[in-house]
């Protein structure tokens, strides 16, 4: 009963009606938590010491003013960002400057260490466990969670030409536009083929094979556009002279030895050998290792380019 009432005139209406509300479900989902929600995000990613939230110090606000400075950002797009201070070893970021809701850099507590004797060992809990500090993975961790200013400028500045791009829009569009996609295609071959009268096994088996391909172009737009912006960054920041250049490559050998250390200290493969993210099949963003590789090598080939051009 309930398959044929949407082989009719008023059953395929309903789907058209639930298949746009999906659209438009998808698009609020990805773009409304980085502009209308930021702040509900931030509060999500917010580390707190004692029950109170951790403030930026002045020194960490030093750094975020300077990444400020060395990308030249007007005083209007200084409205739109501002720092926090984030869970965990990394840095991160959320909403967008394009925005009116503005965007927002987590500064994780680290960038605090001027030396190993900062860490507050006893305070760095792992998966709810303290850390031995004695141990491979314990040392390395000590090794890499100290950065020089310049690292932490770099690493900040990288997050606030991420949050001054159309990055958010488009990753909000993208699923939208191929679930619209995929939807016209399944419905196009049904009507040409008069599937409709045909077994629904067989309007199954489309129907996997057209989601399928939808979602293989969604991971492929996704993930393209995610390595489109994160070079798009690097090479910004490696045009801006040497110092750059060193603190990229430094920031990223340190990246990569926390995500060893991390490996070594929880036993879990969440991160490769090598220190990159572990993403199976798909690649959602380039590997810390060729990012590092850039700034070690690569910037002068690129370099060179922007000359000749």
């Amino acid at each position: 009963m309930v398959r044929s009432y949407f082989l009719t005139e008023s059953g395929r209406r309903l789907v058209f009606y639930g298949s746009t509300t999906i659209v438009i479900g998808l698009f609020a989902g990805h773009y409304v938590p980085h502009t209308i929600a930021v702040s509900y995000i931030k509060d999500l990613f917010q580390a707190y010491k004692n029950g109170e939230k951790q403030l930026p110090s002045d020194k960490i606000q030093e750094r975020f003013n300077r990444a400020v400075a060395l990308l030249k950002l007007s005083d209007f797009e200084q409205k739109y960002v501002s720092s926090f201070i984030v869970q965990g070893f990394d840095v991160y970021n959320a909403g967008s400057m394009k925005s009116r809701f503005g965007g927002v850099v987590g500064i994780p507590a680290n960038f605090e260490y001027t030396s190993a004797a900062d860490i507050e060992k006893q305070d760095v809990v792992l998966q709810g466990r303290k850390i031995n500090w004695s141990s491979e993975g314990g040392k390395l961790l000590e090794e890499c969670l100290v950065l020089s200013e310049d690292e932490q400028v770099f690493a900040i500045a990288r997050e606030m030409l991420t949050l001054n791009s159309q990055k958010r829009l488009i990753q909000s569009i993208i699923p939208a536009t191929v679930w619209y996609f995929t939807y016209n295609l399944a419905s196009l071959v049904n009507s040409r083929n008069n599937l409709y009268v045909r077994p629904f096994s067989l309007r199954c088996l489309l129907y996997i094979i057209c989601g399928t391909f939808g979602f293989g172009v969604y991971s492929f737009a996704t993930d393209i556009t995610e390595v489109h912006y994160e070079t798009s960054a690097d090479r910004k920041l490696a045009a801006l002279g040497p110092d750059m250049v060193n603190a990229g490559a430094g920031f990223y050998d340190k990246v990569l030895k926390k995500n060893i250390a991390m490996r070594k200290l929880t036993g879990d493969d969440y991160y490769t050998a090598g220190g990159n993210v572990n993403y199976m099949l798909r690649q959602k963003a380039v590997p810390l290792t060729s990012r590092k590789d850039f700034f070690i090598t690569g910037y002068k080939e690129f370099t060179n380019n922007e000359k000749a051009t």
